[in-house]
């Protein structure tokens, strides 16, 4: 059994996907568990604002910051310099967290939280950071080799075309220094990530394509590239079953980073799905 499908039947258990969701139900001929609509709704709205905060509350620092200045007690303290005023930061662009489109054709949220942002990762001793996109829980076929297209328009700045694949020396080192609790270090985390192509899409949000078998011509660092557009494939890199038992985890591992941290970071599973299905919601005319 894979690991992705492993991941899967250990989330599910004797009530299916729907035993950890309250509110859920089971709809359709594919007997498939969906979520309560209206609290669903609901939760897109508070989580929509609670993501748009921090620009806020910069925003509202930099009027702070413009608008200070000193002043005179007439005790020989100098008197305060006349600052003219500033204008006032227009609200956060709301549509830079909007109209992303998934990074394979036809995929769809996987059901199993377990393949969401936050979940356990034992292998490495960590938590996952992105979406786990695999044929068993993404409304399509994902194999080796499958297209993977870029979520919205934006720049590449890393594309990972002198990738070497996972050495069983490196896979050593990693766990030596995952029992030496180092699992979130940056250099075993993106060990893991295998073959990389990054896109900057402006206002400090950059996507995460990762675990690639292979890397679409013309991708380069530099290169302006649109939604929809093919820049790598479908592999299984930097996983320890590309050691293993090559070509058996294949997947895209797909990640929105926000500055230094990712998308969903630190939130319960109801809550990152809400964010995500709004992030890729269709845009309204």
């Amino acid at each position: 059994m894979e690991r992705g499908q492993r991941v899967l039947a250990r989330r599910r258990g004797p009530g299916g996907g729907c035993a950890a969701s309250p509110g859920a139900r089971r709809e359709g001929t594919d007997n498939r568990c969906y979520p309560d609509r209206a609290l669903q709704q609901t939760r897109k709205a508070t989580l929509l604002r609670r993501l748009l905060l921090p620009l806020a509350i910069s925003a509202l620092v930099a009027v702070a910051a413009a608008c200070g200045g000193s002043s005179s007690a007439g005790d020989g303290t100098p008197a305060a310099t006349a600052v003219p005023p500033s204008p006032t930061p227009s609200a956060p662009d709301l549509t830079v967290f909007l109209g992303f489109a998934f990074p394979i054709e036809g995929a769809c949220l996987p059901q199993s939280d377990l393949l969401l942002p936050n979940a356990p990762r034992e292998y490495r001793g960590g938590s996952h950071e992105g979406l786990d996109f695999y044929t068993v829980d993404n409304c399509t076929e994902i194999t080796m080799g499958t297209p993977v297209l870029a979520a919205k328009d934006g720049t590449v700045v890393r594309a990972d075309r002198d990738y070497t694949p996972l050495t069983p020396e490196e896979l050593a080192e990693a766990n030596r220094r995952i029992e030496a609790g180092e699992a979130n270090a940056f250099e075993v985390v993106d060990l893991f990530r295998g073959r990389q192509v990054w896109i900057d899409h402006g206002h400090g949000i950059v996507t995460r394509y990762a675990h690639l078998g292979g890397i679409a011509d013309g991708i380069a660092e530099g290169q302006r590239v649109a939604q929809g557009q093919i820049i790598g494939y479908v592999g299984d890199s930097g996983t320890p079953e590309s050691i293993s038992n090559p070509g058996q985890e294949a997947h895209l591992h797909f990640e929105v980073r926000v500055r230094e941290s990712f998308l969903g970071a630190g939130l319960p599973p109801e809550d990152v799905r809400a964010i995500y299905e709004r992030l890729f919601a269709p845009l309204e005319p």
